[in-house]
Parts: structure tokens; C-alpha cells; sequence
């Protein structure tokens, strides 16, 4: 993509709140900085094409202006600002570090020319983040911001490097230091890496939940969903004064930015970073935010007219300059337009579910499925044994039977994943699109159409009960090939975001959504009764009679997980239609048998997911032996032992879990993650040292998708088989696959939540396992690593492979 290091790009993304803004080249400018916060990475981001001056905030922050031009201590750039003053002053992340900020804007005032420009941007202590759960930035604790601070200690307060501001206060600053004419944009998710700026007069007309994704301090501590109360927020005029942070535009004289809108996509690369600008009259542009991205905005123009020439009815634009120009479509966004249809009228949803679909039919012209460069989903299918079922099935679907072509349907020349509702206005009873940046090449057409349908319930599970989304894929014939439009759509984003430069970044500011589940549900229990019902759940269960309270899918994958070490005695089931029925040998009881029973006898273990109902029920019956089992859990404690487990040559390993045994070996639960292909002595030491420090060892394995996707290679032993040699390792106690989206460390970590991973010693060195290191410290956790067998590796016996191969 763009050749950035992953260290390059995050530093770019504090610029991106500036670089849309039109700047002249001539203009004289000049950036606060200080030792704190990302004001450094702003200037070094307008370095890039512009001669700016560094203003140091502590040279502003003195209390009176004379003090500021003493002699040497003012430093001749700020003498000359103020001779000359400048046309623009920048202070991103600076306000919050002021010791005194009405001095400092004071100050600004004074050095900017009389038609010159203030542009400020500066945190919101009263975010939204916050009130989900976010830590301060300042204080490292919640909700320390939203209360403005005011119970901290005094020492605590002396530790801060800074504090965060409300709009409010931030106003009361500007006005004080003269700044009368100003526009404030609120940013979201937040000034570091802002994605949306959105002028406080300004009602947007689309929705916003989807187009904005949260980023936090730490993550692991939010129990809400911000981006679902965006539209509550915004319909009850709460968004502007509770936006993550603002974008203040100052001018002493003069006229104020006619932008109402800005997105931004900072974070995808100098190449594909753009900034699309919706001015108050009437037009909208896209610009590159850096000089190399300026390739895109010809592409863009390119593909909308590929599109036109289609039949497919775009937003007629140019190419003026630097920019994109299309003028700005007063139509319902097409999502809101889907959802609201779905809500109100069934039947007119599928109708207009089909003619969409009939757009996407006609985007481009029908290629033959054996142009299909099948090859990039199984690289290296030919070297696949015969009997693996894994080889060549891309090719099978598409050279196989008629029906099997049929339901793949048609195959596009240019496949525009970005064809969907998203990026589309219903207007004057047509859908109308824009911002087509990118196609991929011999795309199923039923992939874009998945990935409408995804957006439409986005974040609306009540659609679900109107129209299963389930009913939605069956109509189109988009469940059997299901997975395989999945890899279009991934490969298509991983091109267009290009997120794995910044996955660790993301991983460190983005949120789990079962975590944030987690710390909801957490809230609603004391704290002696929480980790009773959710986390040890197999306290008081040994020795005594064991109910699952529900027969379904979650009961089935308890008994398959755990029936050899908890026998089941029966079922639990509100239907009475149920009782006296027998599943898989077991009975099915009313919930009221409990009362004829000793309570120190029997424990319930509830397998639904809607849980709630039933644990209040169990509550008013005065049932208090219960647990909640949640099959995607990983439990420690299953009362097996650890010998039993270790005895077991791998045929019960993913039926038990371990339990602490104190004082057996330095750490508990230890964790190990790999491709182990072409398996070595290099592995089995690995495995060894790893089991010698823990007493129960679980082996994560990449699985095939993984290996060709993150090491840009293809293994020699499929997934299957290289699990299955794991498995039956004497060292190992759990063989599990890594999920190809979740499967770095940290996900490890929040799954197993194990007591140290290990590793061979060639990663030590690495900046990423170095911070992967520093993730599990602070957890309590930790990353051993051990010393690297000489002499041999996979890549080696790979090689050795080739070159035996070259020889004969």
C-alpha cells in the first residue's frame, strides 16, 4: 500500500483533524506544541507540506505579556509572530496541559494578524466515551472527568500532567481572550484520531451509527455501546455539547469556514487517507489528505464514470484541481430509507430489496467463472493431498454442477463492494450512489448484496423480529456460499483500510463487544454474587445432582463439554409441553421439582442465552445454587485434575479445563501459539519447557485461512492434520484453533486468561511481542520466551523441500 511502517501511520492519524482544513501555501503559520499529548505529531503532520513555527506552550502560558518578550527566553520565532503576527495559529491537544488557558488564548490573540485564523481542537471532559465507561485521559480513572475532577486527592491532582474541559469552559476561555466569532465541530470518536466533524448548526441526514467506530482509552473498562446512542443523542440535542472532543475555528475579523461536514479516513495510509467536505452551499468535495493520495481522486472520477455507462446512476461529479466536486444530494440516505421501509411496510422492503439487487446485476459486465482467479482463496491448492477436503473447493463450486454455478450466481467484471446502501441516497424514487474508490476484479454480485443487508440491521437487532436477516440471505440465495462471500468482502476491506498496519493500534483503543457485555452484566450483580454465577461455575456442583435449566443448543454443547467430569441428571423447562419428555436418555422436569428436593443436593446450571428471566425466577423460588453457562467461555476450574487431564492422550482435552493447584509448578494455566507445520524437534522443545512451568498447557494453532492471510504463505500440513499432531503431544493438555479475526494476544488472553504464553526466543527482540509482553504485565499475565532450537525450522525444511524439488 503506501510503505509506511505501522509507527508512520499512527503518527500521522492527530494530523488528519487539520489537514482537510484549507490552508494557502503562502499563508504564515505557526503550531503550538508541548512535551505532552500529540501536538507534535499535528505539526509534524503540517511540516509535511508547509513551513510551520513551533509555538511552545510554556512560553505562552506565562501570566503577563512582558514576560513573554524578555530577551532570549521568548526565542526570536515568537518576537517575529508578534512583529508580523501570523495568519494562522494551531492548537491541537494544547488547552489541556495549560496551566492558565485564558492566558494562552491571550496570547494566541495577540500573535495572530487581524484577519488571521485560530484553529482549536481540545477533549471533551462530558464525551460521550465517558459516560460509556472510558478512563480520563489525565486521572486513569472513570468518570473523574464527568464529575470535573473534583474527588481527587491533592497529590492525585498534583500527578496530572493535564485535565479535560467541557464546551462551556472552553467558550468562557475564548471569550475571555477576545475570540468572540467562532464555529465549533464536534469530533468523533475522538481528536487523535478523528473520523467525523460536525458543525454544531448543522443537522446531518444520515445516520450516524455505522460511519463512526468508538475508540477509547481503555477499552476493557466501557459497558455501553456508544454508537447506538448517537441517534437519541442527536434527536434530543445532547450529541453537540456530549461529542468526544471539538474543533473550534477562531477569527478575529472576517468570515467563518462554509463547512458544515467533514469525514475523515486518517487512518488508512498517506495513499488512501481522504477527507470528504460538505460545504454549507450546496456542493460536496473529496481531497486527498496527502500528496500521494491525489492518484485516488482520478480513480474516483474514473469509476464513476465506468458506473454511469453501466446504467447505474451516480452523483454527477468533476474533478476540479485537487479535489472531487459532486453537488450535495438532498435524497434519504438509502440505509435509513431500507430500515424505515422494513419497519412500516414489509412487502415494499422486498421490492425494493430486489430492484437494489437488480442495480447490482447490471454494475458491471458477467465474466464466465473460469476467469475467476479462484487461486486467491485456497494459494497452493495443488500441493494439498487428494483426500483433504479443503483442496480446490473454491474451483469445485464453480466448475461443478449447473445448480452449484446457478447459486453462486452471476460473477462481475468489476465487482464495487462499495455498491451498497451505505453509499447511496434514495432520491426522486431512484437510488443514487457515490464513492466508489475501489473495485475488485470477477466479484459474485451476491457479495455485495450481503453486505447491504448487513448494513441495513447494523446495530437494529429489532428489524430482526420484523425480518430475520436469515430469511433475507435464503431469499437471495446467499447462505450456502455464505463463507465464500465473506472472503470478497474481507479481502476488499483489507485493501481499502489496509487495517493490518494498524491492528495493534486498534486493538488497544477499539472495543469487544463481549467485554463490554461482560461489564454490563457484571453491573447488574453484587459483587459476591457475580463471580458465583458467571464466572466459578462449577462451585458447590461435585457430588451433587446436576440440572441444565433449558434442552437446547446451549445444553447440548455443556453435556459435550463437560458430562464426562459433571454427570447430568435432567433438564429444566418452563414448557410444560416438555415435562415428562426424555432427551438423550435424561428427563425433562418442571422447574417446581427443585422444591422437593435438598437444595444442598443438586446444582442448576442455566443453558439459554436469554438468561435473565430465569435467574429471577430462580431468585423469587429462593433457588440460590445456580450458575450461567456460556458455551463461548472459557472456564478454568472444571473440578477435574490436572493428572486426570494430562492421562488422557488427548481424547477428553477440550472437555475439561484446569483447576488450580497451588504450589505444582510456577504457573497455572499456560498458553502456546503456532502454525507448527512440518512439526520439528524445534516444536516438541517448545512445547517441553512451556509444560515443565505450567500446569496446564493449551496450544493455540493457526488455522489455514490464518496462516495465508497474516504470513503470506500456504502450510504443507492442513489445518487438520497439524492440530491433530498437537493434540496427541504428551506436553499438551488443549489443542484449540485460532480464529483467523481474533486470534493475536491479547484475544488469547481475554479467552483463557491464562498465566504466561511462551514463545521461542527469535521473537524476543521484536517491537510487536515486545508490547505484546507489556499487554500481559499489565493484566497480571506474562510472555516467557525460550532459547530458539539452532539448526532447525519450518522455513528451513521448507527450503531444503525446494531445493530437493530443483534437484529432481
Amino acid at each position: 500500500m503506501s510503505g509506511m511502517t505501522a509507527e508512520q501511520r499512527r503518527r500521522n492519524l492527530p494530523g488528519a483533524i487539520i489537514k482537510w482544513y484549507d490552508i494557502k501555501r503562502e499563508s504564515k503559520v505557526a503550531c503550538v506544541v508541548c512535551e505532552h499529548g500529540s501536538s507534535r505529531l499535528t505539526a509534524e503532520a503540517l511540516e509535511e507540506g508547509m513551513c510551520v513555527e513551533r509555538l511552545k506552550l510554556e512560553r505562552l502560558d506565562m501570566p503577563v505579556m512582558s514576560k513573554l518578550l524578555d530577551g532570549k527566553a521568548a526565542g526570536t520565532a515568537l518576537q517575529k509572530g508578534i512583529r508580523d503576527g501570523y495568519d494562522i495559529i494551531i492548537a491541537v491537544d494544547i488547552i489541556e496541559y495549560a496551566h492558565n488557558p485564558a492566558t494562552v488564548l491571550k496570547h494566541i490573540h495577540n500573535l495572530l494578524k487581524p484577519d488571521g485564523r485560530f484553529l482549536l481542537a481540545a477533549d471533551n471532559r462530558l464525551g460521550i466515551r465517558y459516560f460509556c465507561g472510558d478512563q480520563d485521559a489525565f486521572s486513569g480513572k472513570i468518570y473523574d472527568s464527568v464529575e470535573n475532577y473534583v474527588h481527587l486527592y491533592p497529590q492525585e491532582r498534583e500527578e496530572m500532567k493535564g485535565r479535560a474541559y467541557a464546551k462551556a469552559e472552553l467558550m468562557e476561555f475564548l471569550e475571555e481572550a477576545g475570540f468572540r466569532q467562532r464555529r465549533v465541530f464536534s469530533v468523533f470518536p475522538r481528536i487523535s484520531n478523528p473520523q467525523l466533524l460536525l458543525a454544531e448548526d448543522y443537522m446531518p441526514n444520515e445516520s450516524l451509527d455505522i460511519r463512526i467506530f468508538p475508540e477509547y482509552n481503555n477499552p476493557d473498562t466501557v459497558f455501553l455501546f456508544e454508537e447506538e446512542l448517537y441517534p437519541s443523542l442527536l434527536a434530543n440535542g445532547l450529541l453537540h455539547g456530549m461529542a468526544n472532543g471539538f474543533f473550534i475555528e477562531c477569527v478575529p475579523e472576517g468570515s467563518l469556514s462554509p463547512v458544515n461536514q467533514v469525514t475523515l479516513s486518517g487512518e488508512r495510509g498517506v495513499e488512501n487517507a481522504m477527507a470528504t467536505i460538505l460545504h454549507r452551499d450546496g456542493f460536496v468535495e473529496k481531497r486527498a489528505l496527502y500528496q500521494p493520495g491525489k492518484m485516488k481522486l482520478q480513480q474516483l472520477s474514473d469509476n464513476n464514470e465506468y458506473l454511469s455507462s453501466c446504467g447505474v446512476r451516480m452523483i454527477p461529479a468533476e474533478l476540479r484541481e485537487a479535489a472531487f466536486v459532486m453537488p450535495y444530494v438532498t435524497g434519504i440516505p438509502a440505509n435509513d430509507y431500507f430500515r424505515e421501509l422494513l419497519k412500516h411496510d414489509k412487502a415494499a422492503f422486498l421490492k425494493q430489496m430486489d430492484n437494489f439487487r437488480d442495480i447490482l446485476l447490471h454494475s458491471s459486465e458477467p465474466v464466465a467463472a473460469h476467469e475467476v482467479n479462484w487461486e486467491q482463496f485456497e494459494p497452493g491448492w495443488e500441493k494439498r493431498r487428494k483426500d483433504d477436503p479443503n483442496r480446490d473447493k473454491w474451483k469445485k463450486i464453480a466448475f461443478g454442477s449447473r445448480e452449484e454455478r446457478e447459486e453462486l450466481g452471476v460473477i462481475l467484471k468489476r465487482g464495487y463492494l462499495d455498491l451498497v446502501s451505505l453509499n447511496c441516497f434514495y432520491y426522486e424514487n431512484e437510488f443514487i450512489f457515490y464513492d466508489q474508490e475501489l473495485f475488485l476484479e470477477n466479484v459474485p454480485m451476491k457479495a455485495i448484496l450481503v453486505r447491504t443487508i448487513e448494513f441495513i440491521y447494523k446495530f437494529n437487532d429489532q428489524l430482526d423480529a420484523i425480518l430475520p436477516r436469515e430469511e433475507l440471505f435464503e431469499r437471495y440465495g446467499l447462505l450456502k456460499h455464505m463463507e465464500l462471500f465473506q472472503k470478497f468482502i474481507s479481502r476488499f476491506l483489507n485493501i481499502l483500510r489496509d487495517d493490518d498496519g494498524l491492528s495493534d493500534y486498534f486493538k488497544e483503543g477499539r472495543r469487544e463487544s463481549g467485554i463490554v457485555m461482560e461489564n454490563r452484566r457484571r453491573m447488574n450483580y453484587s459483587e459476591e454474587e457475580y463471580p458465583m454465577i458467571f464466572k466459578d461455575i462449577f462451585h458447590h456442583t461435585k457430588g451433587r445432582r446436576l440440572y441444565l435449566f433449558g434442552s437446547g443448543r446451549y445444553a447440548k454443547r455443556f453435556r459435550e463439554k463437560y458430562d464426562g467430569v459433571y454427570p447430568v441428571s435432567g433438564y429444566l423447562d418452563n414448557d410444560e409441553r416438555r415435562w415428562g419428555m426424555e432427551i438423550d436418555g435424561l428427563p425433562v422436569l418442571a422447574p417446581v421439582a427443585l422444591k422437593e428436593m435438598n437444595p444442598a443436593e443438586y446444582k442448576v446450571m442455566i443453558c439459554i442465552r436469554n438468561y435473565m428471566p430465569v435467574v429471577k425466577q430462580l431468585k423469587k423460588e429462593g433457588i440460590s445454587n445456580f450458575s450461567v453457562y456460556d458455551p463461548n467461555t472459557f472456564y478454568r476450574d472444571s473440578g477435574s485434575s490436572v493428572q486426570e487431564q494430562g492421562n488422557d492422550n488427548g481424547q477428553n482435552r477440550e472437555q475439561a479445563s484446569p483447576v488450580q493447584v497451588p504450589g505444582s509448578k510456577k504457573y497455572n494455566i499456560g498458553y502456546v501459539a503456532g502454525v507448527f507445520d512440518l512439526f520439528h524437534i524445534g516444536h516438541l522443545n517448545l512445547l517441553r519447557r512451556a509444560k515443565e512451568q505450567c500446569n496446564y498447557l493449551i496450544v493455540g494453532v493457526v488455522t489455514d485461512e490464518g496462516v495465508i492471510r497474516h504470513k503470506k504463505s500456504t502450510p504443507r500440513i492442513p489445518f487438520a492434520e497439524r492440530i491433530a499432531i498437537v493434540r496427541a503431544c504428551r506436553y499438551v493438555d488443549e489443542a484449540v484453533e485460532i480464529p483467523v479475526e481474533k486470534g493475536d494476544t491479547d484475544e488469547a488472553y481475554r479467552r483463557y486468561h491464562f498465566d504466561a504464553q511462551f514463545s521461542g526466543s527469535d521473537y524476543e527482540n521484536e517491537p510487536k511481542w515486545q508490547a505484546k509482553r507489556d499487554f500481559l504485565r499489565r493484566h497480571g499475565s506474562d510472555l516467557i520466551f525460550f532459547p530458539y532450537t539452532e539448526g532447525i525450522s519450518t522455513t528451513q525444511l521448507k527450503d531444503m523441500e525446494k531445493h530437493e524439488e530443483s534437484q529432481g
